[in-house]
This record gives structure tokens, C-alpha cells and sequence, in this order.
């Protein structure tokens, strides 16, 4: 685990960016949405986006989808978003992920991602769990939701720390408030739901010029 985080640090630092996308209701139902999603991460691509999640789904077809998108998306880093259970564990684990991350802690399931070598980034929302990741050597942490907690928790998690924690917020982040949030105290982003139909908007266009 400890070479994935690295390695997702490093990655993150040239471009602190996640891009999130989840599934529409009855995806594995209807063809048109995936060749609808396989376009949107082509066009999330073209525009320079570097990290991208999809999240988790229950549908043994979910596993496919997902070895399709790392065979044709190769220059992006496919993670899973939304990993909460033992089952979603246990499906991703045969796709050698480079990072998964899950809403909230869950020592369990975290110390079974450890066991795998599978990086999974645990949602810390209050202190005590924070300190619970740390020492079960999670060097990335990712504070969710960055909506309600702002910048104070971030700030207060950084005086905590005794070694370097690289923090991730996501949570109804939009796309206008990345800079500011990275200069006041994360050092990298999840850009969800409140990126309409996943299409970069002006403000995100221009925050990644700079990427």
C-alpha cells in the first residue's frame, strides 16, 4: 500500500484533481449509457483530466466496465469511488486498482484493503477517526463532506498531524472553489455531482490551464 500512495500523491501533486462519475439508474440496462459514458470520459481526457473515479456498483457487469475503461483510457488513473463494504471490496480487488476511497472509516474494511494491498482512501469527517487512519499508516486522507466541514477541520487536522498527511476534500466542492480551497489547506479535490453531466465548465477550463 504504501508504493499506491505514493504513487497517487505524486500523481495528484502534478494535477490535484479526482473527477467522480457515477452511474445513472439502470446503466447496465440500457447500451446507451455506456457508450454515453465511455464519451464522457474520452471528452473529460481531451480536456486534461488525469484522475478519474467511477463509482461502485453491485452489477456483475460493473467489473467489466471497468477493465474496459483502464484498456482504453490508459493515460488516466481509474479509481473507485464509493468502496463501503466488503462486497465492493471484494470486486475490485482482481481489477489491481491503483486507489479506491470510501465515504466514511470503516476499520475493518480498511484493514482488509491493507491486507490485499489495495489503497483505500478512508472519508474522515471527526478527529478520532482521523488519528485511527493515520495509525493504521495511511499517509492520504480524504475529508468528506468538504460542504460541511470547510476549511477550519482541514486546518485543525494539519496541527494534529505529526507527519506529513496529504488531504483530499471532496463533497459538494464546485468546480469555482478550487483554488481556493487548495491554497487554504487541501492539497487535492473530488469534483462530483456538482459537475453537471461531468462536462468541464468555464471556471474548471480555466483552472486547468494551469495543469
Amino acid at each position: 500500500m504504501e508504493v499506491k500512495q505514493n504513487n497517487l500523491i505524486n500523481s495528484l501533486k502534478i494535477q490535484p484533481l479526482v473527477v467522480v462519475i457515477r452511474l445513472e439508474s439502470h446503466f447496465f440496462n440500457i447500451s446507451k449509457k455506456r457508450e454515453n459514458l465511455l464519451l464522457k470520459i474520452e471528452n473529460l481526457s481531451n480536456y486534461g483530466i488525469k484522475n478519474i473515479e467511477i463509482g461502485w456498483d453491485s452489477n456483475p457487469e460493473w467489473v467489466n466496465l471497468i477493465s474496459e475503461i483502464k484498456k482504453n483510457f490508459q493515460s488516466i488513473n481509474i479509481g473507485a469511488a464509493s468502496i463501503s463494504s466488503e462486497q465492493a471490496l471484494d470486486t475490485i480487488l482482481p481489477l489491481n486498482l491503483n486507489y479506491s476511497m470510501s465515504p466514511y472509516f470503516n476499520k475493518e474494511i480498511h484493514l482488509q484493503a491493507i491486507k490485499y494491498n489495495q489503497l483505500l482512501i478512508p472519508g474522515i469527517s471527526n478527529i478520532e477517526n482521523f488519528k485511527e487512519a493515520i495509525n493504521l499508516g495511511y499517509k492520504i486522507i480524504k475529508i468528506f463532506p468538504v460542504s460541511k466541514l470547510g476549511i477550519n477541520f482541514v486546518n485543525e487536522l494539519q496541527e494534529l498531524k505529526k507527519k506529513d498527511i496529504f488531504f483530499i476534500g471532496a463533497g459538494g466542492i464546485k468546480s469555482q472553489n478550487l483554488k481556493k480551497l487548495l491554497q487554504s489547506g487541501y492539497d487535492a479535490l473530488v469534483l462530483g455531482r456538482e459537475l453537471r453531466n461531468q462536462i468541464p465548465d468555464k471556471d474548471l477550463e480555466i483552472w486547468l490551464k494551469d495543469y
